[in-house]
């Protein structure tokens, strides 16, 4: 179902599979995005689809959003792309699968919380770096308080502590913890559970849950993307953090 460059993505009877293909970190990119937007969309048109499975290639789920797409002149073209991809994996009517391990952070980490389910390996690193660089996870600032409570989504966003599959599975972020070398497995295993069933207790089921959920975090997704459109990237210190980033040096934060 469609030729890509940066992800690979297949349809089976009842399951989709959506590979973020860019290893070794999976790093979004504009292009990567432009594709994982254009299969969500098909999956998203697909009312038979039960199950859909968002995994990375080479042992990393995804490193998050490439710092030099994140500059002036390229945020304002990856943003809509990116928050495009959330719009239309709430969208979709089946079950949404994150199967993670390695590295997940930055705009990964907010991809493997959005997903209706997040299975992960006990060596998996969750982390939200974004503070360093003078920014926020956007996404993550109106998903994760859902998941985990707001003190602790603060801590995780504003302290850019790295944080153990145990810890996660813990917290609530993760539903499902696994060894390591077994992620496909366990998520294969699920994956055929829930495709046993039949497609409307699991489309309307999740839709009930949905409705009482995540019609406010959608919301507060528009609201959170324009805080940070508007009023954080309005100041200096973002633009020096990301410049400093880039450089490999230190920054040099202004407070403004």
């Amino acid at each position: 179902m469609g030729d890509y460059r940066f992800i690979k993505f297949a349809r089976t009877k009842d399951r989709a599979d959506l590979i973020l293909n860019r290893p070794p970190r999976n790093l979004l990119n504009i292009e990567l995005l432009e594709e994982t937007v254009d299969a969500l969309g098909k999956a998203r048109e697909d009312e038979s689809l039960k199950v859909l499975v968002i995994s990375g290639a080479g042992g990393n789920f995804s490193g998050g959003i490439e710092l030099h797409e994140r500059t002036s002149e390229r945020v304002g073209l990856i943003m809509p792309l990116f928050t495009r991809m959330f719009d239309y994996l709430n969208e979709i009517c089946g079950l949404t699968i994150a199967a993670v391990e390695g590295e997940v952070s930055d705009g990964g980490f907010e991809l493997a919380a959005f997903c209706d389910v997040c299975i992960a390996t006990e060596g998996t690193i969750f982390w939200h770096p974004e503070i360093s660089f003078g920014l926020y996870p956007p996404i993550a600032a109106a998903i994760l308080p859902r998941l985990v409570g707001r003190n602790r989504a603060l801590d995780w966003i504003i302290s850019g502590d790295k944080i153990s599959s145990r810890e996660a599975y813990r917290a609530g972020m993760i539903n499902r913890m696994v060894r390591d070398g077994e992620l496909m497995t366990e998520v294969d295993r699920y994956a055929d559970k829930i495709a046993s069933y039949s497609a409307p207790a699991v489309i309307w089921a999740k839709r009930a849950i949905d409705r009482s959920l995540y019609t406010p975090a959608m919301e507060a997704m528009r609201t959170s993307e324009s805080t940070y459109m508007i009023e954080l990237l309005n100041n200096i210190d973002p633009h020096e953090g990301l410049s400093a980033a880039i450089e490999g040096r230190e920054p040099k934060w202004r407070d403004k």
